[in-house]
């Protein structure tokens, strides 16, 4: 346990640690991935339009159809990323294992979004940006206090401890990994070509 022994002072008492890795596959290892995505897409068609308010409008995803970790083209991908989730952990205080549970890729068009969501039963979520455009919309996760309460007076400036929802951008071949529970989403944009990417679950 962590206690609030100084005075004259301000603590970060609750931290939230996201971890943000950049080059996880090489430009050729990322191809084949892209490749295989498209060739799932055709196979599968649509995938899940029903569970997500946004369903009809980024119909191109494989959630609750395949689980994409077990295709040769994606271990690489899944290998480095459990990795990094380990490394992340350990900021946590946990040297346990963890694996992959779940993927399933995301093939975003033109006004195609994901509203504000979690991931059930899992601890900690991954997202990859194998492909991305100058107009695509950045990773958004929200504060886990946000809303519900009235939040200090007047904010006259952004501070570490007034952000409502940070931005993580789409930058290729880079990872987000965060804590399952925060909320996160992906906004509509005016996209010249298509936003891939691929969604992991460890627990």
């Amino acid at each position: 346990m962590i206690s609030v022994k100084t005075v004259n002072n301000i603590v970060d008492a609750f931290p939230i640690g996201i971890l943000a890795q950049t080059e996880v596959l090489t430009p050729e290892e990322n191809d084949l991935l892209i490749a295989k995505v498209y060739k799932l897409r055709d196979t599968f068609g649509a995938g899940n339009t029903t569970d997500w308010l946004s369903g009809t409008r980024s119909p191109d995803n494989c959630y609750n159809q395949s689980n994409i970790a077990e295709y040769l083209e994606f271990r690489p991908l899944v290998e480095r990323i459990t990795h990094c989730v380990h490394e992340l952990a350990r900021s946590y205080g946990s040297d346990d294992p963890y694996y992959c549970t779940e993927g399933w890729y995301n093939i975003y068009q033109s006004n195609r979004y994901q509203e504000y969501h979690v991931h059930p039963n899992s601890i900690f979520s991954a997202v990859y940006f194998a492909k991305s455009g100058e107009d695509s919309q950045g990773l958004h996760i929200k504060r886990p206090d946000h809303g519900g309460m009235i939040p200090p007076k007047n904010k006259k400036r952004d501070t570490e401890y007034n952000q409502e929802v940070i931005i993580a951008p789409p930058q290729e071949r880079t990872v987000i990994i965060f804590r399952s529970y925060l909320e996160h989403c992906v906004p509509p944009s005016n996209l010249k070509t298509d936003r891939v990417t691929v969604a992991l679950n460890f627990a």
